[in-house]
């Protein structure tokens, strides 16, 4: 059938001399693999609107037992671009996409997910501010959206506080399963970032070192609770621009 859908392009192989397939996470179909014809070619109308990130409105002959589906016809919906040429937010563009592709099923739909991929994307693409250190705060609002939030359990004024990776909470004691013990200035971002104070977050001062354990700690996490969630190949090049 045909169908008509938003999506945001989450990776993209090359298939053949002329063709490229996309694997696209959408508003009502989920994640799933579209063919695009004669993309490779010279005069192609999807090269510059087709790479990692876009977000377009897309016209699909689409059947759930295919593995691949059939493009019919593709438009920009939200420009991107200033984001495509900063290197630092593309970085971070690529771990988030990648994230999100290893964390969901194909044809799982979850518009809430994608409406904040949608915003967020939209959001980095026109702000100013460094964001590279948003990434615990995206890792903690996808384990959110797919319904593995982390509770917040603790009392502010304790002095050490822990994130206890199986009952999937920050309480001032450790579990008896895993838990990793949280700065203080760590504990604060997770307590700010589960009020969606994404602005606010830009203002906390996490060394490199905490900024790089906050996000081992929420890997782990993530791991735990979505079977078979790889690790990232895009987290060479975002560790390399934490490091610069």
């Amino acid at each position: 059938m045909l169908i008509q859908t938003k999506a945001i392009v989450l990776r993209h192989t090359d298939f053949s001399e002329t063709s490229r397939i996309i694997t696209v996470f959408s508003r009502d179909k989920g994640k799933f693999a579209i063919m695009i014809k004669g993309f490779r070619r010279p005069k192609s109308k999807y090269a510059g609107i087709i790479t990692y990130g876009s977000i377009l409105d897309l016209i699909v002959y689409y059947k759930q037992s295919r593995s691949v589906q059939t493009l019919k016809e593709a438009d920009s919906a939200q420009s991107i671009l200033k984001l495509q040429y900063d290197f630092e937010k593309m970085a971070l563009t690529m771990n988030l996409l990648e994230l999100i592709d290893l964390s969901t099923h194909e044809h799982e739909v979850n518009s809430d997910l994608y409406d904040f991929l949608e915003a967020f994307l939209g959001w980095l693409n026109t702000t100013e501010q460094p964001a590279n250190a948003l990434f615990p705060y995206l890792q903690m609002r996808i384990a959110e959206l797919n319904g593995i939030g982390i509770q917040y359990n603790s009392d502010n004024s304790s002095a050490t506080s822990w994130l206890n990776i199986i009952e999937g909470s920050i309480a001032d004691t450790p579990n008896n399963g895993l838990a990793f013990k949280l700065k203080s200035i760590q504990k604060e971002y997770i307590r700010i970032a589960m009020q969606g104070g994404t602005t606010r977050l830009l203002t906390i001062n996490l060394t490199k070192l905490e900024l790089k354990e906050l996000i081992n700690h929420l890997d782990v996490y993530l791991k735990h609770h979505i079977d078979g969630l790889r690790d990232r190949k895009s987290d060479f090049i975002f560790e390399q621009i934490l490091d610069a």
